[in-house]
Formats: structure tokens, C-alpha cells, sequence
């Protein structure tokens, strides 16, 4: 029998070879936070709240309804379980990008093109149109758009670009990898990172914080592999060098072949 992680494992490898939007992928990262996560029922739930909006669907329609149904930015922000769309759905709360997930899903179902807006710091949302902060749960006019973009220090396009499904639950899973992190649970990062290289395997970032991570558990060799592969993915000359003193420490001093 094939255990849970393994299987999750091949979820996800099969998710980047098919990508089926973002409530899928959610899902996925719903599983990695709480196993017992049940999809039908997520689907189901999202379905629902569509059904309560009815055909007359706006953003505003959607945001009201969603703060009716008493859906509200999680106040224990830095818990795992505001990553899984399953215990947000129940919960009512979560981060901005569980909570843009309920948005998209709710919108997806009533028919309207909605989708994520991969915004630095802090993750937004377009509901036919109309951007909006989810964990708000309120419309952002021009004027205020237009300061978040000023302060973000890149153009309106980099900061407004739309997320696609693979780069979303890329995020969600950075979200949880960075909650590990930071308790010094180097071991459910490690777990973490391999579901993102799994979806972004020439993502020079993953393979870097991987070999870190293998550095931080005392096995340094075991991210042998992960800063060769690194090496491939055209490194600024600075970090190529940092990458090859690396391997040398790793070989005890020996030069690394290439």
C-alpha cells in the first residue's frame, strides 16, 4: 500500500502535468495541512455559497456574501490550518490567499472570469474586473490601487499580474514552508519544498533553500544534488561562485567536477 505522503507526492507531480485550476490545487495543499480534508465537500460547499448568491452575481454580490456568511481575515494569521481551503471553508476564516481561493471557486461556479493577482506581500483578487482585497473582503478602487502599486516599487504590471493555478498553491505551499521555518521545523520545510519542486522543478530559488534546508538538519551532502542542479539553471556569477564554494565545502575541500 502506498503511504499518504507518497501519494500526495504523485497528487502533485500530476497536478504539474496537469494543472485543474486553482480549487484543485488548493485541495491539494489542503491535504498536506489536514489529511482528512474532503474534497466533494469543498466542492459541494463553494457550490452552495454560488447558489446563494443567485445569477444577478457581481463583486460586490460576491464580497457581501461571503462577509454575510461570516467568511473574515483569520486573527491567528500564522496557523497552518489557514492554508487548507477544507478547515477555511468551515472555519470561515483564512489568509488572503485561502480567502481568494474561496472567491475564485465561488466565482468560477456563478461564471465569472475571476482570478488571482500575484501582489506582493499581500495576495489579491479580480472579480470580473474589480480588484479586490480578500482578506478584506471588500473592492479596492483606482485611487488605492494606485498607492499599493507606488509603495510595492514595481510597475503596475509586475504587481498586478494574474496568478496562474501552479503559481497560487506555489505560494500557499511558500506560506506553509515559511510557518515551518520559523519554528525551526526544518524537516516539514524540507516536506514542503519537495511538493514545490514537484510542481517547479527548475525554480532556481526551491533548489537553493532545499540544499539549505539539508544544511540545517546536519546533512549537508544530501543537497549535493539540488546546488549541481542549480548550477544548471543560470545562476547570476556572484551566486554560481557561492554555489561552487559550497560543493568544495561539501567535498571536504575537494574541487567539484562539472
Amino acid at each position: 500500500m502506498i503511504d499518504s505522503t507518497k501519494a500526495l507526492m504523485l497528487a502533485f507531480e500530476d497536478y504539474a502535468r496537469h494543472p485543474r485550476g486553482v480549487v484543485e490545487g488548493a485541495l491539494l495543499v489542503s491535504r498536506v495541512v489536514e489529511p482528512a480534508t474532503d474534497p466533494d465537500w469543498c466542492r459541494a460547499e463553494l457550490a452552495l455559497i454560488a447558489q446563494r448568491i443567485g445569477p444577478a452575481a457581481s463583486a460586490d454580490a460576491v464580497l457581501d456574501t461571503l462577509h454575510a456568511l461570516g467568511f473574515a481575515g483569520a486573527e491567528q494569521y500564522y496557523a497552518e490550518e489557514n492554508s487548507a481551503l477544507d478547515t477555511v471553508l468551515r472555519k470561515r476564516c483564512g489568509i488572503p490567499i485561502s480567502l481568494a481561493v474561496v472567491i475564485i471557486g465561488v466565482g468560477e461556479a456563478l461564471g465569472i472570469e475571476t482570478v488571482g493577482i500575484n501582489f506582493p506581500g499581500h495576495f489579491l483578487v479580480s472579480i470580473g474586473g474589480q480588484l479586490a482585497d480578500p482578506y478584506a473582503l471588500r473592492p479596492i478602487d483606482s485611487a488605492e490601487c494606485r498607492a499599493r502599486v507606488a509603495a510595492s516599487g514595481l510597475s503596475t504590471a509586475q504587481a498586478l499580474k494574474v496568478a496562474t493555478p501552479p503559481e497560487i498553491v506555489l505560494r500557499m505551499l511558500n506560506n506553509l514552508r515559511g510557518i515551518a521555518h520559523g519554528r525551526e521545523d526544518f524537516e516539514r520545510a524540507l516536506e514542503l519544498t519537495d511538493y514545490q519542486l514537484a510542481l517547479a522543478p527548475r525554480m532556481l530559488e526551491l533548489r537553493i533553500a532545499r540544499a539549505d534546508l539539508w544544511q540545517a538538519v546536519g546533512a549537508p551532502d544530501r543537497g549535493r544534488p539540488d546546488l549541481e542542479t542549480a548550477l544548471l539553471l543560470n545562476p547570476s556569477a556572484h551566486l554560481a561562485a557561492q554555489i561552487r564554494e559550497r560543493l568544495t565545502q561539501i567535498s571536504g575541500g575537494r574541487p567539484t567536477l562539472h
